[in-house]
């Protein structure tokens, strides 16, 4: 019941926000942000309870493997967390010096990342052994592997992330934001530690606490960069509305 209130408070947050910064996808430098919020949200959603005993049970019966609407939520992720690189990068460099950054030391290991997660996911028990929630799975060789390239693939990008942040964090005009930013990144990474820890020790599996505080880091992740977006582009209208007056 608690785990069903903290993501329905997550999706409700990243849904206001997603209506606040509706018009910014037709926006270059604003689409990264609210794609960021999106796939997040996609990625929760995904990975709930609510989609595994429904489209869970669906791509099963197509595919013959469990668990496969959790990987495309954590494909989510790393996309996401891809697009919160871009979105700080391009507030920090010129637009070609940010795209040969971005490609080089994002994109790649991202790409890479992804096909990389669907063999491991598809060799062991993460698609072998049916929960309704992901993180109950009880980890192989492989799932753990996988485990380990997922969060390591994430607290590289987040941290990436985190290191443009405390640059932009210098400007006063953007330090308020870019703490929530900084916060909400942490968030993400504290989530994947705690995932790769109770991958690795088999004891802690059975524990609740630890499902319990990787989904909190999680939901916490995703409504901070939510509620994040949707604040600095309420400041932004409001002062172009100034502006036009």
């Amino acid at each position: 019941m608690a785990l069903t209130v903290l993501i329905a408070i997550t999706l409700v947050c990243i849904g206001w926000s997603l209506w606040i910064r509706r018009v910014t996808w037709s926006c270059r430098w604003e689409v990264a942000a609210t794609l960021n919020i999106a796939l997040q949200g996609l990625a929760v959603f995904l990975m709930s309870p609510w989609a595994s005993e429904t489209i869970g049970h669906f791509l099963y019966d197509l595919t013959g493997k469990w668990n496969l609407e959790d990987y495309l939520g954590h494909d989510a992720y790393i996309v996401a967390a891809s697009a919160v690189v871009y979105n700080t990068l391009g507030r920090l460099q010129d637009d070609h010096a940010m795209q040969v950054t971005f490609k080089q030391y994002v994109e790649r290991p991202a790409t890479l990342c992804i096909p990389l997660l669907l063999v491991t996911f598809s060799l062991g028990n993460g698609a072998a052994i049916y929960k309704p929630d992901f993180f109950q799975v009880p980890t192989d060789f492989w799932l753990a592997t996988y485990w380990i390239l997922l969060c390591g693939t994430l607290i590289y990008l987040l941290g990436y992330g985190c290191r443009a942040l405390l640059i932009l964090r210098k400007d006063p005009r953007s330090r308020r934001i870019a703490n929530v930013y900084l916060a909400a990144s942490i968030s993400g990474i504290a989530a994947c530690i705690v995932r790769i820890v109770t991958s690795l020790v088999p004891s802690l599996q059975s524990v609740a606490t630890s499902t319990t505080l990787t989904w909190v880091f999680a939901c916490a992740c995703g409504a901070g960069f939510a509620l994040a977006s949707a604040h600095s582009w309420r400041i932004k209208t409001k002062w172009f509305s100034t502006a036009d007056r």
